[in-house]
Formats: structure tokens, sequence, C-alpha cells
């Protein structure tokens, strides 16, 4: 896909293209490894930190609290992970997985960092990728701050 020039840095026609990619890499790692990218991002976060409540992980990959149980109910007949009852709420389930679900999402970390690292080779190595990445990161944080959303995402 070629990449098109405007006048000016478009900020959305830079991020949208990569957000698309890291999309489309995590669906691919996932279908190799028998899943959908949800039921990954649910093991991944249920494997670390162990011992998360279900509202937890929804909290953590932003998923909805409705729909987890299905991926839930998938990934433990699979034998992936199980529900406990939480000794503190008992109208709480923990999420404990099981070896060979830390395994399994081992195994896809290791495919998504090795598709990332291949995406980052396109910066190069050392301090202009820390530099972009921590650039990254001062953008997702100031996207997640209430005044700068208050003052520029009003209707």
């Amino acid at each position: 896909m070629a990449a098109t020039r405007t006048a000016g840095q478009d900020l959305a026609g830079l991020v949208l293209p990569l957000a698309k990619a890291l999309a489309a890499l995590e669906s691919s790692v996932a279908r190799r490894h028998g899943m959908t990218s949800w039921q990954c991002a649910v093991l991944r976060a249920a494997a670390e930190p162990p011992g998360r409540t279900q509202r937890e992980i929804v909290g953590a990959i932003g998923y909805d609290r409705n729909r987890i149980v299905a991926d839930l109910d998938d990934l433990e007949r699979r034998a992936l992970l199980f529900r406990r009852v939480d000794d503190l709420d008992r109208r709480s389930n923990r999420i404990e997985v099981t070896a060979a679900g830390r395994r399994l999402a081992r195994a896809v970390g290791r495919d998504l960092r090795a598709g990332a690292d291949d995406l980052l080779a396109a910066v190069g190595p050392g301090d202009d990728r820390e530099t972009m990445l921590r650039a990254l990161a001062a953008l997702r944080d100031r996207c997640a701050d209430d005044a700068w959303s208050t003052a520029w995402l009003r209707s």
C-alpha cells in the first residue's frame, strides 16, 4: 500500500493505516493460534497479571462485559483457563489460566512482538525507535486526558 502525501502532517492519515495494520497483525496471529483477536486479548490479559476478575479483564482490554462470557466459555472448554468464585466477592469470578493457556499466551505474545519488531524495523534501531514509542505513548495518554477530550471532542 502506497502512502499518500498531503500538505502538512495529517496525524489521522499517518496513524490510521498503522492502526489497521496492527489490528490485521493481531487477527492473523490469533487465527494462526486457533483463536479470535478478542479471545487472544482475553487470554493474554488473564495470564498477566494472574488471578484477575472478569471485570478487571474487561476494563484492561476495553471489551464488552457481556460478550466476554462467550469467549471465556470457549477458552474454558479448550482447557486454557478456568473460572473460580472470588473468595472476597462471591458474585465475581477470578480467571485462572492453565499451563496450556500460559504457553499459548506466551506464543501469541512472541508472534505479536516479532510482527511489531519487523514493522518497527522501518524506524531503525536505538534512539529513533525509542523516541517514536515514547511519542506514541504520550499521544495515547493525551487521548485519555479528560481535559483534552472535553475541549476537542464535544459536539
